[in-house]
């Protein structure tokens, strides 16, 4: 009598080699020796991988081609190709018209880049070049353009006594010292006390003060028109009789230009500014493209005083237009490793800091020696042109590097590594990621203030992804950057750095699958899990392929997740294969299964978007064809589903298209799969394989069909693990055995084959003698029973095969094995 061992579930797919003897482990039950070309599904059957869709082939197949999603929505989303120096777009399964956007990253670079997405903005970073955005405006356009950041980040403070000294403060005013002197005309509504003048003297402690009433005017026309983007208010220094300086400082105002004193065009607008302190300056940006002569701020109320008073008023003038400061450094010390100035430096910010104890940023324009260069002022102009110790270069350039990854996390932008800051965090201001992202940090900090810090661990950063805090991997740890004090929100104010782990990590951008963010491991042979703590306190970064370490042991390229249908993490592997791990911790289900793609097809690429009822799967796969190597983009087909479609569309075979139409014998347009062997089904039946000529196939059985699917075959396998079932006289793990039968319980089958290996597997054929030969076969739902051809040094393994054009699903076998005595 045999021993029976019944498989109901397949969850832990599989099983690395080291692991086959394991009898003993929950897993070993639940595992396979081999998943190749089956997926493992969240309801814990197997079935087979559908077939892709062959969509087109890349611009320039010489050259390597990688895959950015770009989603809007739901249901706006697009497939980005990176090849040969542009994009291409994709979308419903075909390119988007001809739209083909220039872009600047090299063959080698395209794998290194990072991205993350806001509404119609994809932002992407790599260490080589300036971040970049790629905005849609239509379906049909779109742009890439680098991205403007103001007010840092910045490297630390000098600490060397090397001074910076600029000949001019970068005011397009100049110091009055009357309303008409040395240039220009100062004027205002009203005046009690001061004289309009003095508010463009330099000096807060003077002022002016209008006539008696909370609002008021004050302007300042140049000679000739200028383009205004900037102004800073500043509250007087200097004691005011009767009255706190707050109470008079402007509240509500616009800020104005005009070409002939008459007619004001509102630039800016400010409500509700108040909380001033003596002496404090506000600066104010905004959009500007029209040169005027004169400016005006149009106070319409103050903060309770009787009067309005300002004590200065300075003006940022549009950089292509600004006045050019030269800044003299003492000595190299200290600029660039001590090497001075370069002409890489061409671009990059420089602040110094002013007699009024804040930074101002210059953006340097030329560099004319190791210690001397040609800036713009970016930002409020410096009260004195005066020498500093007290300077900072931007962290960002072609000298120090450009940041290597960026993440969304609590309204703002985050970037992260540079060349010179390996474990260099910057996040904007909150909400400072509109046209230019903002850096600047108040005097004092304030909440919304942007951030910039340098983590504890000294090892490169490797990817960062948002989180319930912002989720850091380096190359030696895991780390996380969050709330201070827990019962405070995240700000300037409120934030601290933690270490998570001691997993290092690989410069792979990760993916996020539920609660949990799926990175890869420092040497690219593992997939971790970074998870919150059961209590909401604490991570871990278990290892969730050590069950199938075997798999990886060429290394991960790329991760991504298709959450619809099964809950699939995809990773194309160092060998061309493309690996899957269904992984759906609800259900304890986390099995891993290897597919290679027919025709030899070497995996490159591989991404996701929502699509149509699922998550589509893109593949750039490279073949040879016609003794060329070429690239092909394809699309994983939908599984196949009983219950809304029949066999004739049935997708189970690769690179395929399918024809549609009026009853035909044979397929055009094949040229992509020239000269190589296809598979064929027509109308739901499987015909003889064809040799593509020509770029056409016939049908064999010369039988007219409607539904024509053509593409390269591949084989779908599942060799079982060694059945462990004895005679009751212990394990019988490592015994002789033999398999006398297997009940298998199919969903919606084509056809399938059992043995003891490929060679002696007989296929179960689902017809019976009262079928139409010339139809489709109908596919097996339900229990059938195999009497494979085994012997006693089978171990009890069992495999089953199909390579043809129809689906397969197993959702358990029960074996009916004979263990040595």
């Amino acid at each position: 009598m045999g021993a029976y061992e019944l498989k109901p579930v397949f969850s832990r797919g599989e099983l690395s080699p080291k692991l086959h003897s394991r009898a003993d482990l929950e897993h070993f039950k639940t595992g396979l020796k081999e998943c190749q070309n089956f997926m493992v599904m969240r309801q814990g059957g197997l079935t087979r991988r559908p077939g892709t869709q062959f969509v087109q082939e890349v611009k320039d197949s010489s050259r390597p081609a990688r895959f950015i999603p770009f989603i809007f929505s739901a249901s706006q989303a697009y497939m980005l190709v990176f090849n040969a120096g542009v994009i291409r777009v994709y979308t419903l399964g075909g390119r988007v018209g001809s739209v083909e956007v220039a872009h600047p990253y090299a063959d080698a670079d395209l794998f290194q880049l990072d991205f993350d997405q806001t509404n119609d903005v994809l932002d992407i970073t790599h260490k080589g070049y300036q971040p970049r955005r790629v905005k849609r405006q239509s379906d049909t356009s779109w742009t890439i353009e680098t991205v403007n950041f103001r007010f840092g980040p910045f490297l630390p403070v000098n600490d060397t006594s090397t001074t910076l000294t600029p000949n001019g403060t970068g005011n397009p005013i100049p110091k009055m010292t009357s309303n008409t002197a040395p240039s220009g005309i100062a004027a205002a509504s009203g005046t009690a006390l001061g004289a309009p003048w003095n508010v463009f003297d330099r000096d807060a402690g003077t002022a002016w003060h209008s006539a008696a009433g909370g609002d008021g005017w004050i302007s300042y026309t140049f000679p000739t028109p200028h383009i205004v983007v900037g102004y800073a208010v500043q509250a007087t220094s200097g004691l005011v009789t009767g009255t706190p300086v707050t109470d008079r400082a402007p509240k509500s105002w616009t800020f104005e230009g005009s070409n002939d004193g008459a007619n004001w065009t509102v630039l800016d607008s400010q409500y509700a500014q108040s909380n001033w302190s003596a002496g404090e300056a506000r600066y104010f940006r905004f959009t500007n493209t029209t040169a005027y002569t004169g400016y005006r701020i149009n106070v319409t109320s103050n903060n309770g005083g009787g009067f309005v008073t300002i004590g200065e008023l300075t003006f940022t003038e549009d950089p292509a237009t600004a006045p050019v400061v030269t800044i003299t450094a003492s000595s190299t010390t200290g600029i660039n490793g001590s090497t001075g100035f370069s002409a890489d430096d061409e671009g990059r910010i420089i602040a110094l800091l002013g007699s009024n104890a804040v930074y101002r940023s210059f953006v340097i324009t030329a560099v004319t020696s190791s210690t001397v260069v040609q800036a713009k002022l970016d930002d409020a102009p410096l009260p004195l042109a005066q020498g500093t110790l007290q300077w900072r270069l931007g962290a960002w350039g072609a000298t120090p590097g450009w940041p290597a990854h960026i993440a969304t996390f609590e309204q703002r932008k985050v970037y992260a590594r540079t060349d010179a800051q390996p474990s260099g965090i910057w996040a904007t201001r909150t909400g400072g990621y509109g046209r230019e992202l903002d850096f600047s940090v108040s005097v004092p900090v304030k909440d919304d203030d942007a951030i910039s810090f340098t983590l504890t661990d000294v090892n490169e950063i490797q990817w960062i992804a948002e989180g319930p805090d912002l989720l850091i991997g380096t190359a030696g740890a895991a780390r996380t950057m969050g709330r201070d004090s827990p019962n405070l929100p995240f700000s300037a104010n409120n934030f601290r750095q933690s270490l998570a782990s001691t997993h290092a990590s690989q410069a792979i951008r990760p993916a996020k699958v539920g609660n949990s963010t799926i990175f890869v491991s420092s040497f690219g042979k593992a997939l971790r899990e970074f998870v919150q703590g059961e209590t909401g306190v604490g991570y871990a970064t278990p290892d969730i392929s050590v069950l199938s370490d075997h798999l990886f042991a060429s290394g991960i390229v790329e991760v991504t997740y298709a959450q619809e249908p099964d809950s699939v993490i995809w990773l194309p592997n160092g060998r061309g294969d493309l690996i899957g791990l269904t992984y759906e911790k609800d259900q304890s289900i986390a099995g891993m299964h290897r597919h290679l793609m027919g025709g030899e097809g070497f995996v490159e690429s591989c991404a996701t978007m929502p699509g149509q009822c699922r998550n589509e799967v893109w593949l750039i796969v490279r073949r040879m064809i016609g003794g060329v190597s070429r690239r092909s983009i394809e699309r994983m087909a939908a599984p196949f589903e009983a219950a809304t479609a029949g066999p004739d569309k049935a997708w189970y075979l690769d690179c395929a298209l399918q024809y549609g139409g009026a009853p035909a014998t044979g397929v055009t347009g094949l040229s992509h799969l020239e000269g190589r062997r296809v598979g064929i089904l027509a109308d739901g039946a499987r015909e003889a394989d064809q040799i593509v000529t020509d770029g056409t196939v016939s049908l064999a059985s010369g039988r007219p069909a409607e539904t024509i699917t053509v593409g390269l075959p591949y084989t779908s396998r599942v060799r079982l693990m060694p059945s462990p079932a004895s005679a009751g006289d212990g394990s019988g793990l490592g015994r002789r055995k033999k398999i006398i039968s297997a009940r298998i319980d199919f969903l919606a089958t084509g056809s399938l084959r059992v043995g003891q290996d490929e060679a002696t597997a007989e296929e179960i054929v689902p017809r019976h003698t009262s079928d139409d030969l010339g139809t489709a076969a109908p596919l097996v739902t339900g229990f059938y029973d195999a009497r494979p051809q085994t012997s006693w040094g089978d171990k009890g393994e069992l495999v089953l095969t199909a390579d043809g054009p129809l689906p397969a699903t197993i959702r358990s076998i029960t074996l009916n094995t004979d263990p040595e005595p």
